[in-house]
């Protein structure tokens, strides 16, 4: 029973991350402007259209999640793609901060990505090992 809790909670927790992604997906590419705004970003073409490419990787994570499959591997693969996508997006907040005119409100954002961050590894920890213990 305990071990089908836990395995419970690890998908449920997985299946939050996917719709996370689909609404963070869905301003990055419906709202560059906001989040240029948000990061302290100068508002440019070329950086609206990083984050609409953000927006559309950060869909499909979150479409890959909730339509995993459970057992076979393909819920924890589609969480470490998350994880992937965080050290991208890590990498970016890094030059981005270099050029932020909005210091505090970055800072926000960089702790709120690096929150969803640990969440995904958490999650893709949790979802890899019921997979395993399943297999």
């Amino acid at each position: 029973m305990y071990r089908r809790r836990q395995k419970q909670a690890a998908v449920t927790g997985a299946y939050g991350l996917g719709l996370a992604s689909i609404g963070i997906g869905l301003l990055e590419i419906a709202a560059p402007q906001y989040v240029e705004e948000m990061l302290g970003l100068k508002d440019r073409k070329i950086h609206r259209g990083i984050l609409q490419v953000l927006g559309v990787r950060e869909i499909l994570h979150g479409v890959g999640i909730l339509t995993s499959k459970r057992g076979n591997g393909q819920l924890s693969s589609s969480v470490w793609s998350r994880v992937a996508g965080d050290v991208l997006d890590s990498a970016l907040l890094g030059v981005a901060a270099t050029k932020t005119e909005r210091p505090g409100s970055f800072a926000a954002v960089a702790t709120a990505v690096a929150g969803i961050g640990a969440a995904d590894l958490y999650y893709a920890i949790k979802a890899t090992g019921h997979e395993l213990a399943n297999a």
